[in-house]
């Protein structure tokens, strides 16, 4: 194949849930649609758009004007450091849309089964009683109002919930954690963000509270939380992100009020489809913009260079 005119492409790291097939599927879409050689190391001497992941060691790499684009289609950048980011030498695009629908339905998937345990009848009961609680009569706190945070609010909105909301980048900068039967987390991971989740901050809510975490695992001090659910055995707590993961063996089997799951809420059956499909919309932008300000602007949700404040990313 001529790759003379082309400009090479390379996928650095996948994810054990993409399969073994997903570069093939990738390679074939991606150079069938655009001018691309789908490549599996840098060639310093030619142009080349990297497509990162969070395993992605980008310390490592050798970022200079040969590197047009780096396409980082997840929705945790951690291994991003501030420099990198600053000192790039092109656009950097997150992919937070791509995961965002799935981590919603996780976050309130987990809230209703906690709230509505149904259990069958093979009989009629004739007391016809649920023991449950409606979302509209519990004091909730949704921390992060980006992407996730804001279906979040929406969804607990329309079923009658007055949701209060934490995110000091967004405009809400009042806390208001005491006595909150309901915590979710939608936050992204920062220096300000990072054991947010404390216990102090745990101190201060219902006996009983709901945690759910599909967000980032460091957000949470966890052996606080474990504390909180050992000393509170009513409350609960649904985690798929951990501050050290993969998580141990039997780290938890001494708990019965906690729902752990291997970092699996952005996860689902289309996964790999959108993430080449995210792969695809940027990089079409990326082709036909006129200029690099061009992409930037029509892309400047996704660019992580926009999520500078003060000396870290948000």
């Amino acid at each position: 194949m001529d790759t003379s005119n082309k400009i090479d492409i390379i996928r650095l790291n996948t994810s054990s849930y993409q399969g073994e097939d997903f570069h093939q599927r990738e390679k074939e879409e991606l150079e069938s649609k655009f001018p691309v050689s789908y490549q599996s190391e840098v060639n310093p001497s030619r142009d080349h758009i990297l497509i990162t992941n969070s395993y992605s060691d980008i310390d490592s790499l050798d970022l200079n004007e040969k590197t047009k684009l780096i396409i980082h289609p997840n929705s945790g950048y951690d291994n991003f450091h501030l420099d990198i980011v600053q000192n790039s030498p092109c656009p950097i695009i997150i992919g937070n849309e791509i995961r965002m629908n799935a981590v919603v339905n996780y976050t309130i998937s987990c809230l209703l089964k906690h709230l509505n345990k149904l259990s069958s009848s093979k009989e009629w009961d004739s007391t016809r009683t649920w023991n449950r609680i409606l979302p509209e009569n519990l004091k909730i706190l949704v921390i992060g109002h980006g992407h996730i945070g804001e279906k979040v609010t929406s969804i607990l909105k329309s079923l009658g919930a007055s949701p209060l909301i934490y995110d000091p980048y967004k405009g809400y900068t009042e806390l208001d954690n005491n006595g909150a039967q309901v915590v979710l987390v939608c936050a992204s991971l920062n220096p300000k963000s990072k054991a947010f989740i404390d216990k102090s901050f745990l101190d201060a809510l219902d006996s009983s509270a709901l945690i759910i975490n599909g967000a980032r695992g460091k957000i949470i001090d966890q052996n606080a939380l474990i504390d909180f659910l050992k000393l509170n055995k009513e409350s609960f707590a649904y985690l798929d992100v951990f501050e050290k993961e993969p998580y141990s063996r039997g780290e938890f089997s001494d708990l019965d009020n906690i729902s752990p799951t291997s970092h699996i809420a952005g996860v689902h059956n289309s996964l790999n489809f959108d993430i080449i499909k995210f792969e695809c919309k940027i990089l079409e932008s990326y082709f036909s913009s006129p200029s690099r300000e061009d992409f930037e602007r029509e892309n400047q949700a996704a660019l992580l260079q926009n999520r500078i404040r003060e000396n870290f990313l948000i």
